[in-house]
């Protein structure tokens, strides 16, 4: 039966293994690490590792004791085992000390190096557990820091966003193109994904002065490929809304989600890799024509990022059911 760890209890800790940018799900990716780890941050405040981090087959190895308690994390320990378990809002992640397998909320992951005990405590890769919580990794080879960002928690995200959230859907349902823009990022403008892929190399971006003008904008566009054909979506943007957009009374969803997911399918939904910083608000219908049995829902997902002391609109992305 597993232990809850406490501060007071305690002597185990876990490290955690910072990689470079990944592919894949696999916490693989070749690290540009230097010879040692300086510091690690979560959203910019530095965290103080009781136990030196080091770096083993050029990956960096840390406690994830410390890690577990900055990333607001639950942590248990199987001595008989020597299992920990590590839970954060839905995550769960779980990882054995001498094992190159580790499981990531059910999935199994190949660690290219195993957790392992050194003076009673068990250090294991970073970018394993950070990814596992619902976090994102950078490395500063610079400065040797591992720059983590760790979402908001969808009570937290609710708070802060609701009121903004609510604004900018109500727009959409109303054409409100002025109000819509004045939510639009400055510079970076607003990206329309068509599905629940976030493709940052083929998706339009719209700037705030193109979505004030976009009510009577009849270019057509590429806005990316039908799921199915590969056909290329060559819509105008009052076309591209009705399809892709605004394609039910999001407004009136019968279920919301901050920093949740609701809608799953069969495509990869990328959105907190892309915007890992971000508030991701997701309005969801779970079907509409009971003979599908739940395969034709719809979800509209916006995208808000800080700009100054603003959470502004830089993503709108339709999701549903691919083939």
């Amino acid at each position: 039966m597993f232990k809850k760890l406490t501060a007071v209890c305690v002597c185990l800790g876990l490290a955690v293994f910072i990689a470079g940018p990944g592919t894949g799900g696999t916490p693989s990716a070749q690290a540009a690490s230097p010879a040692g780890m300086t510091s690690v941050t979560v959203n910019g405040v530095k965290l103080t590792l009781e136990s030196q981090a080091y770096v083993k087959q050029g990956r960096v190895m840390a406690p994830l004791r410390d890690m577990a308690k900055g990333l607001g994390a639950q942590l248990y320990w199987d001595a008989a085992s020597r299992t920990a378990t590590i839970k954060r809002d839905s995550h769960q992640a779980q990882i054995k000390a001498g094992s190159s397998r580790a499981l990531r909320d059910g999935g199994v992951v190949i660690l290219d190096v195993p957790a392992e005990i050194r003076s009673g405590r068990v250090y294991v890769p970073l970018r394993f557990v950070v990814e596992s919580m619902g976090a994102t990794i950078s490395w500063n080879v610079k400065t040797g820091t591992a720059q983590i960002i760790l979402p908001l928690d969808p009570a937290s995200a609710e708070k802060v966003i609701a009121e903004r959230a609510a604004a900018a859907v109500q727009a959409l349902k109303a054409k409100d193109w002025a109000a819509l823009s004045s939510m639009v990022h400055s510079s970076r403008g607003v990206r329309f994904s068509p599905y629940g892929y976030v493709d940052t190399s083929k998706d339009i971006v719209l700037s705030r002065g193109d979505i004030a003008a976009v009510g009577a904008d009849g270019a057509v566009r590429t806005w990316g490929a039908y799921d199915g054909t590969g056909d290329p979506i060559k819509l105008t943007f009052a076309q591209y809304y009705d399809k892709f957009i605004y394609s039910a009374d999001f407004a009136e969803a019968p279920e919301m989600g901050y920093n949740q997911t609701i809608g799953t399918g069969n495509s990869l939904n990328n959105a907190r890799g892309v915007y890992p910083a971000a508030i991701l608000v997701e309005y969801h219908y779970d079907g509409f024509d009971p003979q599908y049995a739940g395969m034709d829902w719809q979800s509209l997902r916006l995208v808000f990022v800080k700009e100054g002391g603003q959470w502004m609109l830089v993503g709108i992305i339709h999701d549903q059911w691919t083939i």
